[in-house]
């Protein structure tokens, strides 16, 4: 047996040998998946940008056809076009090199080549423009209210197109690009340069109409619809079609025995609500968070208290509703989204370590879904509310009932634009309590029996 060789070492030398080799082709091969998946991965980029021009220059072309005025980005290239008799494609073309001029002249050496790229979605919508003009030259409506339908529908083209656009995340539009460095360099938000853009053109697209044909065209309801209805159905796709939805946004709690007890009121201006819940934290012994949210907010984006105090639930009144609208073209956010998002986070962050009482900032909705929560709306008859307010302003009570109805429709159209929800509605809370029936003391002990029935 002593002369026959031991190969035990050879072996395991082998079998190493093999393992070595084993990782390095696993490697290669993990290598390959990922370049694989990162070329994929730009194709369907490539994808949704060129159907998003696509789908927007439909909607321009459709705009056109109904007769009813274009949108005010393209108001000024349909006039040009008509006027010197060439493509309405080739003058967007035109003004959107101009748009990337700006951004050289405004960046100088802070302009990166990369952007140039911009040029390729120009070409391509002037392309698509002039294509799907082609394509409706026969749609001929004799009825108005089909013209508004067909008005509404491009709207809702242009939309959808600009939502395709926006979540490819490759290149922006050279008018979106050069509306964000105008509104750096002039320390102003986004929607506001956007709406002082649009107003220009449909000013300059009516002066110049009148001067020419003695008459506007171009500029007409459907140019006010268009206004408010594109970015509107943008932000529409971007809440509810799920394809781009972020892990965060497609968030469900999943159920466990450690999330610790948070209790989220909503309440009517003057319903006793924030003393109610102080009164609930410290019976529980647990902290409570209202007007604080504020601070953690500021902190979280950086706009200050003062800012947040004005800014916060407010998103009525037209002014507002279009220059909301205007961030349906971006991927910036405005400031009443960013507060949202920030306490949105705060409130996610607090109730993931400690229980709490959540006064406000629709915390029964961003918590929606978690364990161990608990949901409460108080309201109150808006009498028992002026008289409650008018201990602390000295103010007469119509001035007050009107201040009410005011706040009322304000935090409605907030809770509605976050949530695409009204605002106390029953399904969303555990206990829906009517303050002025029972008064604030009977109040506070219905809700500690209630949250006490909630917990065994």
């Amino acid at each position: 047996m002593s002369n026959i060789p031991d190969k035990t070492n050879d072996l395991k030398i082998d079998n190493w040998s093999y393992q070595f080799h084993d990782i390095i082709d696993l490697w290669k091969y993990n290598r390959f998946l990922n370049m694989e998946n990162k070329r994929n991965e730009f194709m369907k980029r490539c994808l949704l940008l060129v159907a998003g021009l696509f789908f927007l220059a439909l909607g321009v072309a459709l705009s056109v056809r109904s007769g009813l005025g274009v949108s005010p980005s393209s108001s000024l290239s349909y006039l040009l076009g008509k006027i010197f008799s060439i493509s309405m494609g080739s003058v967007t073309v035109s003004i959107n090199i101009i748009y990337v001029l700006i951004q050289v002249f405004l960046l100088k050496k802070e302009y990166r080549l990369m952007n140039l790229l911009q040029l390729l979605t120009v070409f391509l919508f002037g392309y698509f423009t002039d294509y799907t003009l082609s394509l409706t030259s026969n749609i001929s409506l004799s009825s108005y209210l089909l013209n508004v339908l067909l008005c509404i529908f491009s709207c809702a083209l242009m939309g959808f197109g600009l939502y395709l656009e926006i979540n490819a995340r490759l290149l922006t539009m050279a008018s979106e690009g050069a509306i964000s460095v105008i509104a750096k360099k002039m320390r102003k938000q986004f929607g506001q340069i956007k709406i002082g853009n649009d107003v220009l053109f449909v000013a300059l697209s009516a002066m110049i109409s009148l001067l020419v044909y003695g008459k506007i065209d171009g500029v007409r309801e459907g140019t006010l619809l268009s206004a408010f209805l594109v970015g509107y159905f943008s932000q529409l796709c971007s809440r509810y079609l799920p394809f781009f939805k972020s892990e965060e946004e497609k968030e469900v709690f999943v159920l466990s025995e450690d999330y610790p007890l948070v209790i989220t009121i909503e309440r009517e201006l003057g319903s006793g609500g924030h003393e109610i819940g102080e009164r609930i934290a410290k019976e529980l012994g647990i902290a409570f968070y209202d007007y604080d949210l504020i601070e953690k907010a500021a902190a979280e984006t950086g706009l200050s208290n003062e800012l947040i105090t004005r800014k916060e639930e407010r998103v009525n009144g037209v002014w507002y509703t279009l220059y909301n609208q205007s961030y349906g073209y971006t991927r910036q956010e405005s400031e009443t989204d960013a507060i949202f998002d920030a306490q949105k986070k705060v409130i996610r962050d607090i109730a993931g370590k400690e229980s709490c009482v959540i006064v406000g900032r629709l915390g029964a909705y961003i918590l929606k879904n978690r364990p161990n929560t608990f949901n409460i709306f108080i309201s109150a008859d808006r009498n028992y509310r002026a008289e409650r307010l008018s201990q602390y302003r000295h103010e007469d009570k119509q001035t007050i009932l009107e201040d009410l109805e005011w706040e009322d429709n304000l935090r409605k159209s907030y809770c509605r634009h976050f949530t695409g929800h009204s605002w106390g509605l029953a399904r969303h809370y555990h206990i829906c309590l009517d303050s002025s029936v029972y008064g604030k003391d009977k109040s506070f002990e219905i809700l500690k029996d209630a949250i006490e029935g909630f917990r065994k």
